[in-house]
């Protein structure tokens, strides 16, 4: 049955792994700092006790990083479980009910470290084994999640919405995590593992899907009474495990996408680990000086998403990936230059504007690198299912998520663990590795402040060295995954033409991306500053119904020429009445009340009723060639 078929049904599943994922992200960016924070400074709230470590240093890095591929191998299994498994209650939902506790009760342990500082051993035994617990458990729930994609939506449209609003609550997670958690640890006082216990009823989100899947006998007995014709889970071709590790791993376009994905994520998950030390111990930044940087880099990740998305829709989504990995590249070494290594302890303004203006740069790779992992498998994988009959679309992000542990656990659990506690002096040559700043100092006989933890002075440049590699790798993927690129690439296009409606998706009209609600969010959580955006596209957008030509000219008079908004407001309601009447769709005329919302400064009402009206002429009275013409030439006198 169609899921999602109302626009708050496609955020709210975007929602279902918000509590999870935020949890996850804590643990990946806290947890082996706060367990033995070696490249933290003295008294930081981000150590479960300060100066103290828990665990057995050179013993847990290993058995850390064997837990964290065991998260990504245990995807395989757990995907072909959910791909195969056929109950009445549907084929999703159960693994999310049988897992969502352990799950909960497993993460919770692995921030209490019950032996106490004095058992260094019996902690490591104690947190790895939840840890294998609580990967196995979480695994489940959110591949099952994600193997659901493919079916609850309709299209690649869809399928891009649903993924970037995924991205969007990631990224709130990753503003949470890392711009304030570092303020909310400082103001109330309280360590890490305290917060994260406060922040456990969010996996309550992961039962959203036990109520929005809509599949197995329930539901299917609704589609007999309504005379729908579809196959029964019970019917549907079963697809073995072996029979899918084949199929997902002998499928050469998921194979070099996967590629190119490890490349990013190996420098995505060592700068995600380390980014809290990097600040705190490399730039010698408080709390709140953190969160002001984790500021710039994660606030402005919704508008890059919309753009991101639009410069994919012009230029294919290859395109748009490699100028993300590029920003990134270069963004990095902001943490570099910014140091205190390099530029010593008295220049926090200059500090500050080499990292916030690399937070800037870096935002622009961050959405991408969230939402790529969700829309190209299952778009890979949807296609595949509609040609094929064989639905294994769990199997290809448990393929994903193999690869991606594998690197993410020799990135953050291995390389990154060794490495901070590697330190160097100015005045003495050599390198020294310590527990803390205080034990180097002692060691290379000098001054505190002359000790620099050479981790976060490696950490930049290796990110930027996989990044670069990504670039390049990224030239062996598709330019774009529609259905006819993928079905050429996998060699279906004889079987592409018996299904129209998969051509059908190539041919829906980008208008359709430019959802009123999503750029209301936009307008709102970006400070009003998505405003000049929005502006530009529904200008565009009027533009494409064949108003009277205008573009850069026109949006620089909205923008800049008090209350001229008032007046291009008016005329272009008057134009979309007239352009809706000579096609036959229901509107009315809004041009006095755009006009007065404008003239009291609420454009983001005038924005939403222009934009809404677009939408249904766009949707039912113009056609694809009409609104795809080429834009015209600017003019500032076009209205």
């Amino acid at each position: 049955m169609k899921t999602l078929d109302k626009k708050w049904k496609e955020i709210l599943y975007s929602m279902s792994g918000l509590g999870p994922n935020l949890l996850m992200v804590i643990l990946g960016a806290y947890f082996t700092d706060a367990i033995n924070p070696a490249a933290l400074q003295e008294g930081s709230y981000q150590a479960i006790l300060s100066g103290t470590c828990f665990i057995l240093p050179l013993v847990f890095p290993v058995l850390w990083m064997l837990a964290k591929i065991f998260d990504g191998i245990i995807d395989i299994p757990l995907a072909a479980l959910t791909d195969t498994l056929k109950t009445k209650w549907g084929r999703r939902r159960p693994p999310i009910a049988v897992c969502f506790i352990p799950m909960v009760v497993s993460y919770a342990m692995c921030w209490w470290p019950v032996f106490g500082p004095e058992n260094q051993l019996g902690n490591t035994i104690w947190i790895v084994s939840w840890a294998f617990v609580f990967f196995t458990t979480y695994t489940m729930c959110l591949i099952a999640f994600y193997g659901s994609l493919s079916t609850v939506c309709e299209n690649e449209d869809q399928r891009l919405t649903v993924s970037s609003f995924k991205s969007f609550f990631d990224t709130i997670s990753y503003c949470l995590t890392y711009a304030l958690v570092p303020v909310l640890l400082g103001a109330f006082k309280i360590h890490i593992n305290e917060l994260v216990m406060y922040l456990l009823p969010l996996m309550a989100t992961m039962i959203i899907p036990l109520f929005m899947i809509k599949e197995g006998d329930k539901y299917e007995a609704m589609l007999r009474e309504k005379g729908i014709k579809f196959t029964p889970l019970a019917d549907e071709p079963k697809v073995g495990i072996w029979e899918s590790i084949k199929l997902t791993f002998t499928n050469k376009i998921f194979i070099r996408w996967c590629v190119v994905n490890c490349c990013s994520f190996f420098g995505l998950q060592m700068f995600l680990v380390s980014m809290n030390s990097l600040i705190n111990g490399g730039m010698a930044f408080n709390e709140t000086q953190m969160a002001v940087l984790n500021t710039c880099a994660f606030a402005p990740v919704p508008i890059m998403l919309y753009l991101f998305r639009k410069l994919k829709a012009k230029k294919g989504i290859r395109f748009a990936y490699q100028t993300c990995l590029l920003s990134f590249a270069v963004c990095i070494l902001s943490f570099d230059f910014a140091s205190v290594y390099v530029l010593g302890y008295n220049n926090v303004t200059l500090q500050y504007i080499i990292g916030c203006t690399g937070g800037v740069i870096g935002s622009w790779a961050i959405g991408s690198f969230f939402m790529m992992p969700y829309m190209i498998p299952a778009q890979i994988s949807s296609v595949e299912e509609k040609l094929t009959g064989k639905n294994h679309s769990a199997m290809y992000f448990a393929g994903q998520a193999i690869t991606t542990s594998v690197v993410g656990a020799i990135a953050g659990s291995l390389v990154y663990e060794y490495i901070k506690r590697l330190y160097i002096s100015k005045s003495v040559s050599g390198v020294i590795s310590a527990n803390n700043f205080e034990e180097a100092a002692k060691l290379f006989g000098v001054d505190r402040l002359d000790v620099y933890n050479l981790g976060t002075l490696l950490v930049p440049i290796i990110v930027s060295v996989f990044c670069i590699f990504g670039f390049l790798l990224a030239f062996t993927m598709l330019k774009d995954y529609n259905p006819r690129s993928v079905a050429k690439a996998l060699g279906l296009e004889k079987e592409l033409e018996k299904h129209p409606e998969l051509l059908n998706e190539e041919k829906k009209l980008i208008v359709d991306n430019d959802s009123v609600i999503v750029n209301l969010a936009l307008y709102v959580l970006s400070g009003t500053i998505f405003g000049f955006i929005w502006n530009k596209v529904i200008i565009n957008n009027v533009n494409k119904l064949k108003m009277k030509k205008g573009g850069w000219g026109i949006w620089l008079l909205n923008t800049f020429i008090p209350f001229y908004s008032v007046y291009w407001s008016y005329k272009t309601c008057k134009f979309i009445k007239a352009k809706s009447d000579e096609l036959n769709v229901q509107t009315k005329d809004k041009s006095v009340v755009c006009m007065i919302l404008s003239a009291l400064f609420l454009h983001f009402i005038s924005y939403s009723i222009i934009q809404s009206d677009i939408n249904k002429i766009s949707n039912l009275g113009i056609t694809e060639e009409e609104y795809l013409m080429p834009e015209a030439e600017t003019s500032a006198e076009s209205i």
